[in-house]
């Protein structure tokens, strides 16, 4: 049966194992971050659904009868492509699926932190002031220069939302196109004019820690910083230091270096910086989007064609 094998690691809309069931495929499944339990359950599938743990190169020769790596996400930092393409396995992701969800969340960010959002639900619970307190003093969205690193699906879809607010939109992207409502300019120009910056680029070598403390040096004292994409890209210790001295005025992440961020994280417990638990991509819509794309590069791969959402 191992031709026919899939397993799953972690969740996926019970929309895509209906159709592998009713195709006739075995389905199993195993936590997300569970290791031991996968190579055991997987041992002789073919294909493997994967969330956001990281694929080590070494299961491989654990996996004698796997084919394909299916990514259940845009982003595919976690699975080794360059080993799986030498071991004979495609590996393929599920582009634009949460491009909508991710964006709207980055705004959610954007707003939160501009409104002090947080700081006004924590006022009214400690029964503070109610009515128009200077503290709370935020700022409109409207007007504001918004600088997209990246522009990919998420960035294009931020840059719509972020026109209808009335907002100017600056880009920095390698790959130069045409935008809907923005203007392509360096990344210096970005770093200087933007009065919030967003990142929307895949974590590499070359990407990592690309907002540091030199960057941050860079931008207003008014700037706020949005990461909705990966940890890796910012230098957290750098971010908070901008923060504390005044060189940048905030920021909003969905993603940081621990899944489960340490409770003596500077992060935390910080006015100035709005954390959510890395739910971008988490709505209903999305993850229906995320799992017809699974199935339809997984049933391609089945049906001996090339996976539709191939990465290599």
């Amino acid at each position: 049966m191992s031709e026919k094998r899939i397993h799953i690691v972690g969740d996926l809309h019970e929309v895509a194992i209906q159709k592998f069931t009713s195709a006739g495929y075995d389905v199993s499944h195993s936590p997300n971050y569970d290791e031991k339990k996968l190579l055991s359950l997987a041992s002789d599938a073919a294909v493997i659904i994967m969330t956001d743990m990281a694929f080590d190169k070494n299961w491989f020769d654990a996996l004698p009868n796997l084919k394909l790596i299916a990514r259940r996400g845009v982003g595919y930092d976690n699975i080794p492509v360059e080993s799986a393409t030498k071991h004979g396995v495609w590996v393929t992701n599920t582009p634009g699926a949460n491009a909508i969800a991710v964006a709207e969340l980055a705004v959610t960010l954007i707003l939160t932190v501009l409104r002090k959002v947080n700081q006004a639900t924590n006022s009214v619970q400690k029964g503070e002031a109610l009515t128009y307190p200077a503290s709370l003093m935020g700022h409109n969205l409207s007007g504001k220069i918004i600088g997209l690193i990246g522009y990919g699906q998420i960035a294009q879809n931020l840059e719509k939302i972020l026109h209808g607010f009335g907002a100017h939109v600056l880009v920095y992207s390698r790959t130069k196109r045409e935008t809907l409502y923005g203007q392509f300019v360096s990344y210096d120009t970005l770093l200087a004019q933007s009065d919030i910056i967003s990142l929307h680029i895949p974590a590499t070598p070359e990407t990592s820690g690309i907002l540091n403390h030199e960057a941050f040096s860079k931008m207003k004292t008014n700037a706020i910083l949005i990461n909705t994409a990966r940890a890796a890209l910012v230098d957290e210790e750098a971010l908070v230091e901008a923060i504390n001295t005044g060189k940048i005025a905030g920021a909003g992440l969905d993603t940081t270096s621990y899944e489960t961020i340490k409770t003596a994280s500077p992060l935390l417990n910080h006015d100035q910086i709005v954390i959510t638990p890395h739910i971008g991509a988490n709505t209903v819509e999305s993850e229906y989007l995320t799992a017809e794309k699974v199935v339809a590069s997984v049933l391609d791969f089945f049906n001996n064609q090339k996976p539709i959402y191939r990465l290599n």
